[in-house]
């Protein structure tokens, strides 16, 4: 939703509290009431309403003059989309070039203050757009895409960004493209969350995307989430709707549950990796506490961490950039990160995401009292701070509140994703996670034992050993749900719009099929403790092999080929999920494929994706385990310089 909030509704909001305690100012257009769909409310398939996460939804920052501010190469500040969008990248290289000769010379003397003071200079130029007022509203106005409609009308929309191009984009004529895909509304919206399963079943008519500010105010998008569904249920005739909350969308999740929930109005709930309990990575960032210090998470987890995010496949380099990390003077490395996220954070980074609202909702609860006292309880911060203490209120009791609405007849699903580490760089990196946010939070409350072990003989389950995965890391019997949540083991948060078979189909059939209606018997076949899994690579194969001339290709090898497609498919038809079994299909069949040349593998053979990477990262990750237990967290210069 578009946030629109100027001082004089925050004044009238605080002076009218005793009378009306949390109003805001709505922007909601005029939508159409009409029934739209065929069914008139009456077939099997209750409308669906997706409420993405962090950058799904496109937000454009606008001057004064409600005007778009525009990047000198011709494109909008977008926050959404892509982080890109976000900045003037021409702009900033401009800058940084004209400030070379300070930063050079102040590296020539050695003022890490100097030095300090021009990259924060070029920091600040580069946010500037994006800053919010201590009262938590913005310095610039912002307009956000909104779909008041369903996705089936979106197909028939523009979507705004299509109208821009950057320049540096051209067609095989040599003609200048947009950057972005999105020619439709719907085009955006595929790319951000992949409903497509549902939108065949129940129709693209019954299914909507509440669209919003990420960098907003929580509680004014719950409320508008609530006319919202009155809109869907006007254009569908459907009496009853069904919601998915992701990622930052759990924030809203909370509040929306909390205050305006009307429960004869819901038919399915789904909790999908959403933030309930906010995320310790943006908790830690905010609060500057990170691993700067700590030379071991410096030298042994860091560079993996970014690989295994950025591209697992070259974990090698990952653990080989260890080795060259340890090069770097502890002092400079560590000292300076430290100093450099401090100062970005006062001057910098603290005027985007300390005075915003909805940033605060992704501080964990057991975060929100000391950070809030430290840098939100001047009189400055008092507006935004009596919306931040709002959200904790509701925050804290999220569990509790879940398992209330649960006992009262709303249907709702959790879907979490567990057992990887949160980016190295933040002290509570250590924690199970999806990579984004602590499983604790997107599971609403279950337990998990310290990364890397398991739980001791002695532990006991909440309920019984049942609740427990079968690595013994998890315990389900004390989250909110314990029959209702789904786990799956080594889930990225990054990669939950490529898991359209697994996670997006796991919440297609939940709302689809009522037969589903626990994580355990009566789960659809669906595990309750299921892993992770990468199609992207099977899926290209079996598309590759669906559009080849198999003409020419001998017998032999054609029949393995369709022997590794029918293992392809009936893989991916499975709802127990295994990473292991997925890499042995895949490895048949891109080998197969090789062997009949029905694809291109000169760039990426089956030996360098299948023995030579693989190799790599077991030599350089042994080469790293040996740094770590011999250097620990010292450089090498701290190793070496006693023994000459």
């Amino acid at each position: 939703m578009k946030i629109k909030k100027i001082l004089c509704v925050i004044l009238a909001v605080i002076l009218s509290a005793s009378i009306l305690p949390y109003s805001f100012a709505a922007d909601i257009p005029d939508y159409d009431t009409d029934c739209k769909t065929e069914c008139k409310g009456e077939c099997e398939y209750s409308p669906l309403i997706i409420v993405p996460g962090i950058m799904q939804s496109q937000t454009y920052v606008q001057g004064k003059d409600g005007k778009d501010i525009m990047t000198s190469d011709g494109f909008p500040i977008v926050e959404g989309m892509d982080l890109a969008f976000m900045f003037d990248t021409e702009a900033v290289k401009q800058e940084i070039k004209a400030k070379l000769p300070a930063i050079l010379k102040a590296m020539a003397k050695r003022d890490r203050q100097e030095l300090l003071d021009v990259i924060i200079e070029i920091f600040g130029k580069s946010f500037a757009d994006h800053y919010f007022n201590p009262d938590g509203t913005r310095v610039n106005k912002d307009a956000t895409d909104k779909y008041w409609y369903s996705l089936e009308e979106c197909k028939n929309v523009a979507d705004k960004s299509y109208g821009y191009a950057k320049g540096y984009a051209k067609d095989e004529n040599g003609n200048v493209k947009p950057t972005t895909k999105y020619e439709t509304q719907y085009d955006f919206i595929h790319s951000q969350v992949d409903i497509t399963a549902y939108c065949e079943k129940a129709g693209y008519d019954h299914t909507y995307y509440y669209s919003y500010s990420s960098f907003g105010n929580i509680l004014e998008d719950a409320k508008n989430l609530n006319e919202y569904i009155d809109m869907v249920k006007a254009q569908t005739g459907h009496s009853k709707v069904s919601l998915v909350f992701i990622s930052l969308g759990g924030t809203i999740a909370n509040t929306y549950l909390a205050d305006y929930i009307d429960k004869t109005e819901i038919d399915r709930i789904i909790l999908a990796a959403a933030a309930l309990d906010g995320s310790y990575l943006l908790g830690d960032l905010m609060a500057g506490k990170t691993t700067f210090n700590n030379g071991y998470a410096l030298y042994n987890d860091l560079v993996p961490g970014i690989v295994s995010i950025a591209a697992e496949e070259y974990m090698a380099l990952g653990y080989a950039g260890n080795a060259i990390a340890r090069a770097i003077p502890q002092e400079l490395f560590s000292d300076f990160l430290q100093e450099a996220l401090e100062r970005a954070l006062d001057d910098v980074l603290g005027k985007c995401i300390r005075n915003c609202q909805s940033m605060w909702a992704l501080v964990p609860s057991e975060m929100y009292p000391e950070m809030a006292k430290k840098y939100i309880s001047d009189d400055e911060h008092k507006a935004l701070k009596e919306m931040t203490d709002r959200y904790y209120n509701i925050q804290k009791n999220s569990k509790n509140r879940i398992k209330e609405l649960e006992a009262e007849g709303v249907d709702i699903f959790v879907i979490t994703g567990y057992n990887l580490q949160l980016p190295p760089a933040v002290e509570h990196y250590k924690q199970s996670s999806d990579e984004i946010i602590q499983s604790t939070s997107t599971s609403a409350g279950a337990t998990f034992a310290p990364l890397g072990e398991s739980f001791p003989e002695s532990y006991k389950p909440a309920i019984d050993s049942t609740y427990i995965d079968p690595d013994g890391i998890v315990d389900a019997g004390t989250c909110a749900l314990p029959d209702k949540t789904f786990f799956v083991k080594n889930q990225s948060h990054l990669k939950l719009q490529s898991s359209v078979n697994d996670v997006i189909g796991l919440c297609v059939a939940i709302i689809t099929d009522k037969s589903i209606k626990d994580a355990r018997e009566n789960s659809g076949g669906y595990r309750q403790f299921n892993e992770y899994r990468d199609l992207s690579t099977i899926e290209r194969l079996m598309r590759q092999y669906n559009e080849a001339d198999k003409s020419k290709v001998k017998a032999n090898k054609l029949e393995k080929c369709e022997s590794a497609y029918k293992k392809a498919e009936a893989l991916k038809a499975s709802k127990e999920w295994s990473q292991a079994e997925t890499l042995q299909v895949e490895k048949e069949f891109y080998k197969a494929m090789e062997s009949a040349k029905l694809i291109n593998s000169n760039a990426d053979s089956s030996f360098l994706k299948y023995t030579l990477m693989p190799m790599l990262t077991k030599i350089f990750k042994a080469i790293s385990d040996l740094f770590a237990k011999v250097l620990k967290g010292n450089d090498y210069w701290l190793f070496f310089i006693p023994i000459i």
